[in-house]
């Protein structure tokens, strides 16, 4: 009796599976956002498989008022070895579609979920020792309080809302083991046999539970890597850096950052500015916006943006410099405005104060 093989399709998905996981050494895995009242625009802590990132200065500063340890990266050891368990599932996950047997195939998936719970488990328990050891010198003590993060999902937190989110690492890995599972069922469920069906495969059709999931992936991977085009209240808004309401709509400008959030400025040499401070980390930034000086109000994208900077343009902020989408808008209102024009890092160097 002849063992049916996996169909070589199903190995070929294994294999993209595999090569997936080692995104996440590239990406953020997990997230943690918090919002008050005195933080309009929110704190994040973002999660890569060595480091943090975001604002974890702030979060630091925060937590040292009620006892609550300095988050380092030092503090995690796993930060030292979690590159080489990425890499031996990835190198697992293509040996089992090298081999192409379906018992591969399971021990890989059982490795997968095996990772999954150990990570979860040292998150929870970082997070409650993290939550549960303060300092009892501490400035502001609330008897029996306990701050633990959540493992997933909501909490409050004094004042705080706070959430325990995947990032695109998260998104990633938990779309490998979905279609990692799926094509382990359609190959325990329906055996490749040499059969018509079998034949049917071989001429290229796919089973369709493992197309209509490859395509799912697919248009969740696009939405991952596509920057959000941002919206600015204009009247509402305020600057992130110099506070003042974002009124006018020929110079406002905006940064998205890694995690989706949107920061609004009244002028590029706010945005600009504000980065070059380190409000916001350079690789942060996922996005950079300028309004197009012909057509107000219209984001466009600041790093092919073609700049003018004259003294009569009067910015709000009084860095004179305008954004045009094209070279003939700027050519246009260089008769006007008289004055030296720039591209993104010509005005990027002209608006850095420092």
């Amino acid at each position: 009796m002849t063992v049916p093989h996996p169909r070589p399709f199903s190995r070929i998905v294994i294999g993209a599976c595999a090569l997936a996981i080692i995104s996440l050494l590239y990406v953020p895995i997990w997230r943690i956002d918090l919002a008050a009242p005195q933080y309009p625009e929110g704190l994040a802590l973002q999660i890569f498989h060595d480091r943090f990132t975001g604002d974890v200065q702030k979060i630091n500063g925060l937590n040292h008022y009620i006892g609550m340890a300095t988050i380092e990266n030092d503090m995690f050891p796993e930060f030292t070895i979690m590159r080489y368990a990425f890499y031996l599932l990835a190198g697992w996950g293509l040996v089992a579609a090298l081999i192409g047997r379906r018992g591969a195939f399971f021990s890989w998936i059982m490795a997968l979920f095996a990772y999954v719970i150990w990570a979860m488990w040292d998150m929870y328990a970082w997070g409650y020792k993290y939550g549960h050891d303060l300092d009892p010198h501490a400035a502001i003590k609330v008897e029996g309080m306990a701050y633990q993060p959540p493992l997933f999902g909501h909490k409050k937190l004094l004042n705080f809302d706070a959430w325990s989110l995947p990032d695109t690492g998260g998104w990633i890995l938990f779309a490998v083991i979905s279609l990692a599972c799926i094509v382990w069922f359609v190959e325990w469920r329906w055996p490749g046999k040499m059969t018509s069906s079998r034949k049917v495969a071989a001429t290229g059709s796919t089973p369709l539970p493992v197309v209509s999931s490859l395509l799912v992936m697919a248009g969740l991977s696009g939405a991952c890597s596509t920057p959000e085009h941002p919206t600015i209240d204009y009247g509402k808004a305020e600057c992130a850096y110099c506070r003042m309401n974002v009124m006018d709509r020929q110079f406002a400008a905006a940064i998205v950052t890694q995690q989706g959030r949107t920061y609004a400025f009244d002028s590029p040499e706010c945005m600009v500015q504000h980065v070059a401070e380190g409000r916001i980390a350079e690789d942060q930034v996922r996005g950079w916006w300028v309004c197009d000086h012909a057509q107000p109000g219209m984001l466009i994208d600041a790093t092919t943006a073609h700049y003018l900077a004259a003294p009569s343009l009067k910015s709000p902020m009084n860095g004179n410099v305008a954004a045009f989408v094209s070279v003939a808008e700027r050519t246009a209102a260089t008769a006007a405005h008289p004055g030296e024009e720039l591209d993104w890092k010509g005005m990027r160097k002209r608006l850095t104060l420092n």
